[in-house]
């Protein structure tokens, strides 16, 4: 995880999620149990006299200790409850975990597969760990281990089964190990693929080294719930296509959290096709939440894609299509530069059958151009499209709140502009789905827009916002503040606020508990504008947050 700025002085420590949400406290290295690796901030650089609990009871080891990052073994004493982090300053707020029964096996690049699959007589290859795994069991990958020869399908690994609803297979690296699956010779690095009668899902995917030709990890399927991928290092360098290097389609529960996709797609003087993104949910992909990640460095289209492309209409008949719009889609705290068209794009969603909410994320840099090869499209931080490929269109509101937007649709500054630039953009379709802005902060660059030209501004309503560098406020907006943000050093991409600044509890309730650091919202009298609050002395998390982040 990264994070830009400094740290915040004062501030009790945050956990943001953990990698496995359940998992055996017995079995695998010294009968301890499973590794868990928390994520969050505020941790410290080494532990110290600082412990983690599970269900009141202390874990037994922390290989892994940094202000961002614990992983812990389990231990006996371990029970189903809250993992906490307590330091010097306190408790931190509560996370669910499950302990549970389950395997727990290794693979190394000593081992072999005639092995039974323990620390001390280790598996030799991920294939054989993945095939071998009943629901409920955890593998942990050694330092130098890898898969880059293909499996099926064009497909380093290439999975075929499930596990259980509460008891996923887990691929996971070891503690401080670095192991890759995929390559740029092979399609795909990891690929789900959905025979007849086969549903896969119930997976766990974290801490590996991901890449593919076109895709380092496509997943889901007919049917196909509850994929957890967190804290991988996914990378497409010579990517291209009508897809993502990370994709989801026909799934539902996907958790994407805390991973870092960068330099994905064909580099220049080449460019990839505007089909093809860094990170892509699509068919009928619902339920997804994507946060904490960095998306950075790409020549992608879009950073986050959301299409919901009909599969195989009007082949299949009215029983049989897909492609409707999307729901329940939460789009929080990710730190997204570095792209050629939009950082969130938002084509085809319907929030009247479950909320859609984008808030907390920092977004800079992206909407730069050039145009793809295959013509034009749009470029914005964050753009609602309103498009429909199946069904009725979608209705309700779009939530987009507490984001820092900086420096987005510089394409507006090259010939033949096409008018669809800028910080925030809105399609012209479904007429009864609303884009509401609220308390985001806005820092444009002279020429740029804070709505691009093209926007259907009666579509976009809202309030609290502050705009700066464009101009005048969007006039069809409400309560705008229009003044310097005064933050840290925005040159050197610090958007902190500084003290005395206009954006300080300017903005309203939204009921949002923490912002992009993890620090407990309203610190003052009000909530403050974009993805961070100012500090006030002495506060902290907020105890009784069961989770920081979701939707």
């Amino acid at each position: 995880m990264v994070w830009l700025g400094t740290p915040c002085v004062g501030q009790a420590q945050a956990l943001f999620f953990t990698d496995l949400e359940s998992g055996s406290n017995r079995g695998g290295e010294g009968d301890n149990g499973a590794f868990v690796t928390a994520y969050g901030r505020g941790f410290g650089s080494s532990q110290g006299s600082s412990s983690v609990t599970v269900g009141g009871g202390e874990a037994v080891s922390y290989p892994i200790w940094s202000d961002t990052r614990i992983t812990f073994q389990l231990g006996p004493a371990a029970r189903t409850g809250d993992v906490v982090v307590t330091t010097a300053r306190g408790a931190s707020n509560p996370l669910p975990f499950t302990v549970r029964s389950g395997s727990i096996f290794f693979v190394a690049s000593r081992g072999s597969d005639t092995n039974g699959g323990s620390y001390a007589r280790p598996w030799a290859t991920v294939v054989h760990a993945k095939n071998t795994m009943t629901p409920g069991d955890v593998t942990y990958l050694m330092d130098g281990v890898s898969q880059t020869s293909e499996e099926n399908a064009g497909a380093a690994v290439a999975i075929e089964r499930g596990g259980e609803p509460g008891r996923p297979l887990a691929l996971v690296a070891y503690p401080g190990a670095r192991t890759t699956i995929g390559s740029t010779a092979l399609e795909y690095g990891v690929r789900a693929l959905t025979n007849e009668g086969t549903v896969v899902g119930d997976w766990v995917l974290a801490g590996l080294v991901l890449r593919g030709q076109v895709s380092a990890a496509e997943i889901g399927g007919f049917g196909s719930e509850r994929w957890r991928v967190v804290g991988n290092d996914i990378s497409c360098p010579v990517g291209d296509g009508q897809t993502g290097c990370f994709a989801a389609a026909l799934a539902s529960h996907v958790a994407f959290l805390g991973n870092e996709v960068h330099n994905v797609g064909t580099q220049a003087p080449a460019q990839p096709s505007k089909q093809y993104h860094a990170v892509y949910f699509t068919t009928d992909t619902n339920h997804v939440e994507a946060g904490w990640n960095h998306i950075h460095d790409n020549a992608t289209c879009r950073a986050i894609q959301l299409h919901s492309s009909p599969l195989c209409i009007p082949d299949c008949g009215p029983a049989d299509t897909t492609g409707f719009n999307q729901h329940s889609i939460s789009i929080h705290d990710n730190l997204i530069h570095g792209d050629v068209c939009d950082g969130i794009n938002l084509a085809t969603v319907d929030p009247s059958r479950g909320s859609v909410r984008v808030f907390n994320n920092l977004i800079f840099d992206v909407g730069r151009g050039p145009s793809p090869p295959d013509g034009d499209a749009n470029y914005a931080g964050i753009y609602v499209a309103g498009s429909t490929n199946n069904g009725p269109d979608g209705s309700g509101v779009v939530e987009v709140f507490n984001n820092t937007l900086y420096d987005c649709g510089a394409r507006a500054f090259q010939p033949n502009s096409v008018g669809d630039e800028g910080a925030f953009a809105r399609g012209p379709g479904s007429p009864g789905l609303i884009m509401e802005l609220v308390n985001n902060l806005v820092l444009a660059l002279p020429g740029e827009h804070y709505l691009s030209p093209s926007s259907a501004t009666t579509l976009i309503r809202g309030s609290n916002n502050l705009w700066r560098g464009a101009g005048q406020a969007p006039s069809n907006l409400s309560l705008n503040v229009e003044a310097d943000p005064l933050l840290v050093d925005p040159a050197s991409l610090d958007f902190h606020l500084r003290p005395g600044s206009p954006a300080v509890d300017a903005g309203t309730d939204v009921e949002l508990e923490h912002d992009h650091d993890g620090v407990s919202r309203p610190q003052g009298s009000g909530y403050d504008l974009g993805a961070f609050e100012l500090v006030a002395p002495a506060q902290g998390i907020r105890r009784g947050a069961r989770r920081i982040g979701g939707g």
